[in-house]
């Protein structure tokens, strides 16, 4: 008789990703993530702290507020930037473009809060009785490593989710995208500048080693006495003190020494940077896929660092609020995503 292999196998675990038309209401799946992905489900259960004349647990445990969360890894690839920018910047987006190039731009407000796009995920593996569907999920925060053997960029993104089913149904029929296009440190060009019209015309040559880009939305999880039919979910989220960090780590070459210099000056310079990456695989005949972060900010510390057989430095900095952009941020997106 065959012996029937043991399920839940790692190799067939799947995270996959539909955005919602209602806060919480499922949607299927449209799409399979290219990422390392699985779920922390959390109910708290709590146990009661009375006194009850026993050595040992004498009363059953009570339920609180349910945390549904998770961290994505993986490469960056084009067509899945999109939904980092909708679930972890803003949402309320449309991707634009007549062909089959297709951009996405995201300046968040800081003065007001923008609205979210709310995504339901599904996690599963082949024992098909085991599968989750979460649902009212978002990226908390995010960062990007752009590494310095000059691979594809590295995802890391923590997801909240508002409420649980399980098991769930996962949508059938999907697959990764078996061709994607990385996105590359290697296609990656780094500018920083002195004022707001000069912002991503002075490229660092042979300065840039690395860098690592993280946003944080530091998301507050609303949560209301609405009667039994929602309880223990998330009802809504609000938005917090958003911090982007950018990091780069430099050789001590003249200019990365002027923004060191800037660094350690009795008074703060704002910076003007960008950070551009060009892919040379075209989303449609001369427009190449691409992401262009462009950030307002300041530098703050300074790290000393060996890079092989040199000496280097990293300067740290963080997002401002800058009046004559208009934003804290900006980011591009430029792919054949055709819908979020």
């Amino acid at each position: 008789m065959p012996l029937t292999p043991i399920a839940g196998v790692t190799r067939l675990r799947a995270f996959q990703l539909g955005k919602e038309t209602t806060f919480k209401t499922a949607v299927a799946a449209t799409r399979r993530m290219p990422w390392s992905f699985a779920p922390t489900v959390n109910p708290n259960w709590t146990k009661t702290t009375a006194d009850t004349g026993t050595l040992d647990l004498a009363i059953a445990p009570y339920r609180m507020a349910l945390d549904v969360t998770g961290t994505a890894t993986g490469q960056l690839f084009s067509d899945d930037m999109p939904t980092v920018i909708s679930a972890g910047v803003m949402g309320g987006l449309s991707l634009t473009g007549a062909s089959t190039a297709k951009t996405l731009t995201a300046a968040p407000a800081s003065t007001s809060q923008d609205v979210f796009d709310t995504y339901t995920g599904q996690w599963f593996d082949d024992a098909t009785g085991d599968a989750w569907t979460a649902t009212g999920g978002i990226i908390n925060d995010f960062s990007l490593e752009y590494p310095q053997d000059q691979g594809p960029i590295n995802l890391t993104a923590n997801w909240r989710f508002a409420a649980v089913t399980y098991p769930g149904t996962p949508t059938g029929s999907l697959a990764v995208d078996t061709n994607p296009t990385p996105l590359y440190c290697a296609d990656t060009y780094f500018f920083i500048n002195d004022t707001t019209g000069a912002i991503g015309t002075t490229q660092l040559v042979d300065q840039i080693y690395g860098a690592t880009l993280a946003v944080n939305n530091n998301i507050d999880v609303k949560r209301f006495a609405n009667g039994n039919s929602t309880r223990f979910e998330a009802q809504n989220y609000g938005r917090g003190e958003r911090v982007l960090d950018f990091t780069w780590t430099f050789a001590e070459a003249t200019a990365a020494i002027a923004e060191s210099v800037k660094w350690i000056a009795a008074n703060p310079s704002e910076r003007f940077a960008e950070v551009r990456t060009m892919s040379t695989v075209n989303a449609q005949a001369g427009i190449p896929h691409q992401l262009r972060w462009r950030i307002p900010g300041y530098w703050f510390t300074r790290a000393e660092q060996t890079i092989n057989t040199n000496t280097g430095f990293s300067l740290a900095g963080q997002q401002v609020m800058d009046q004559t952009l208009g934003y804290p941020f900006q980011v591009i997106s430029t792919s054949t995503r055709t819908t979020l």
